[in-house]
């Protein structure tokens, strides 16, 4: 695992800026991400073109129009206790590529993200896998206990932001549950 971080960071991403995103999902959409693959890679694919339409839009406004991102994604499925969490660890380039017009490729970089526009891609994301899960069965706005674990003190343990992270936002509004985009 450590040789393949290493090749990304060396051999793939050469250098460039990058920024990771973890999101994190209600347990009710985690148990069905872990039953349905199809559906975690559509869950997954709202996310990471959110994320790179984020950065396209942002380097849009710097004057830098018509670039293009990139990202890689791991999906973990477990917690630190083993537990089914199903989740996303996504580096994703902090900037985007433009065409020259001799056809070579132009990296052009932005700053860090404010809180407002983490909040605002957060509640982005939250629309769109809303609507894509709804399409599928599945009522996140609906308060239900059958997917929840069986520990009551886990499924009522209050989120906690780690200390190394500098942003935590949640993911449904009044969440019991650690569901969120946690950029860092």
């Amino acid at each position: 695992m450590a040789e393949r971080a290493a090749h990304l960071v060396d051999g793939v991403l050469g250098g460039l800026p990058v920024r990771q995103w973890v999101l994190t999902l209600p347990y009710r959409l985690r148990y069905a991400l872990a039953r349905d693959h199809q559906l975690c890679r559509a869950v997954l694919a709202v996310f990471v073109r959110a994320v790179l339409a984020f950065e396209r839009r942002r380097t849009q406004r710097r004057g830098a129009p018509g670039g293009v991102g990139g990202a890689v994604t791991a999906i973990q499925r477990f917690g630190s206790a083993l537990n089914t969490n199903v989740h996303f660890h996504t580096v994703a380039v902090q900037g985007v590529f433009i065409e020259q017009a001799d056809g070579t490729l132009h990296f052009v970089p932005t700053p860090a993200p404010t809180d407002l526009e983490v909040a605002r891609l957060l509640a982005a994301v939250r629309r769109r896998i809303v609507r894509l899960v709804v399409r599928h069965g599945i009522d996140l706005e609906e308060a239900s206990r059958e997917n929840e674990p069986e520990d009551e003190r886990l499924a009522r343990a209050p989120a906690r932001t780690p200390p190394w992270l500098s942003t935590a936002l949640p993911l449904f509004d009044g969440a019991t549950e650690p569901a969120g985009l946690w950029p860092h």
